[in-house]
């Protein structure tokens, strides 16, 4: 539960970012904050002093309290060049790679990188985006929070980009947002897997797909094309959909359901890696043996489908390749003034490693 003073925080930054204020602005009073919170002077004070800090008003004595601006900021500390990168994830799976890559390129040219993760999570994204416009930022590297949806967050990546500050997004993309993005041709990819468990005779195949991303939408119309193109049209219980709340908790059960039954696959699509080890460890519990009796292909070759046994087959991800390319372009955009063309979007084509993890029916 939010403390008081954090509410009053929340409602002056959104006064300031949407521009119901404008920089240089004066503010309600702190009576008429008082008043307009119904909370005490003590909060007010908190409120404000958090907000000095964070650099979002300023105060002068005797006169008042006034919105900032940080472009002003952005001159008084002209020397200090900050790139944020927001991330649905940092510690875990792919991602290390990823922001390696990014981290490589921004150090060697003086860029410090100001890093934080959504969690897959609209509202962390919400406030991560506010705390980020806080502090002095260059640019933004940004991977969508929920890119299925529609964000309710594009009102702050649009001020952002009125103020002339570049953003680049990876993996997925804002439509509602002018920017340049690095993805995975992802239906390319859930066409590559999918063709390649049934060159192997599959038939009886099953997709597993996150449906609050672009790339799982992406992958999983990839397999249903594939497997329509072939003459095997996958019934509605060989698809399994879930949201990123479920991995944890009911998602594996749903999976040992389905592996349990009559119904069991052959051929098993997962929409990465981290599914498809979740797929093999249940699998592994109900004795189903690997790939005799069921073929497995993930997605993104990440470190997982190596140490997995046996081994994953899998559909390539550029990983550190795209954080370079990231970097790169978020630094050509501050040079030239948030200018960009078409062709500074990149589209990586995914490709096929055959491992241990699939063979012939």
């Amino acid at each position: 539960m939010k403390h008081k003073y954090e509410e009053v925080e929340e409602c002056i930054i959104d006064w300031a970012i949407n521009g119901k204020y404008k920089p240089h602005e004066k503010i309600p009073t702190e009576s008429e904050l008082i008043s307009m919170f119904s909370v005490s002077r003590h909060t007010i004070r908190k409120a404000i002093s958090d907000l000095v800090s964070k650099q979002y008003v300023y105060s002068i004595q005797g006169s008042g309290i006034y919105i900032s601006d940080w472009t002003e900021n952005k001159e008084v500390l002209k020397n200090a060049k900050n790139i944020a990168v927001l991330t649905t994830h940092i510690s875990n799976y792919i991602f290390p790679d990823i922001i390696r890559g990014m981290e490589d390129t921004l150090y060697s040219e003086s860029y410090s990188l100001l890093l934080s993760s959504t969690n897959n999570n609209v509202m962390f994204e919400n406030s991560n985006l506010k705390n980020l416009l806080a502090h002095k930022i260059d640019g933004l590297i940004l991977e969508p929070t929920k890119s299925a949806y529609q964000s309710p967050n594009i009102g702050y990546l649009n001020n952002i980009i009125s103020k002339n500050m570049p953003i680049v997004t990876i993996n997925a993309a804002y439509n509602e947002i002018n920017a340049p993005s690095l993805r995975v041709d992802d239906f390319k990819g859930g066409k590559l897997a999918t063709n390649h468990l049934i060159s192997l005779g599959h038939t009886k195949l099953m997709g597993i797909f996150k449906v609050d991303d672009a790339q799982g939408i992406n992958r999983m119309n990839g397999f249903i094309s594939e497997c329509q193109e072939n003459k095997i049209p996958p019934s509605p219980w060989q698809i399994l959909t879930y949201l990123t709340e479920e991995i944890t908790y009911s998602l594996p059960d749903k999976i040992e359901d389905i592996l349990a039954s009559e119904k069991r696959p052959t051929g098993i699509f997962c929409y990465n890696d981290e599914i498809a080890y979740i797929v093999m460890t249940v699998a592994n519990k109900l004795d189903i043996k690997i790939p005799e009796q069921l073929s497995i292909v993930g997605y993104d070759d990440s470190q997982l489908s190596v140490i997995m046994q046996p081994n994953l087959t899998t559909i390539t991800h550029p990983k550190e390749k795209m954080g370079k390319d990231a970097a790169q372009l978020i630094i050509k955009l501050i040079q030239n003034n948030n200018h960009f063309e078409d062709s500074d979007s990149i589209i990586y084509e995914p490709e096929l490693i055959i491992r241990n993890s699939t063979t012939k029916v």
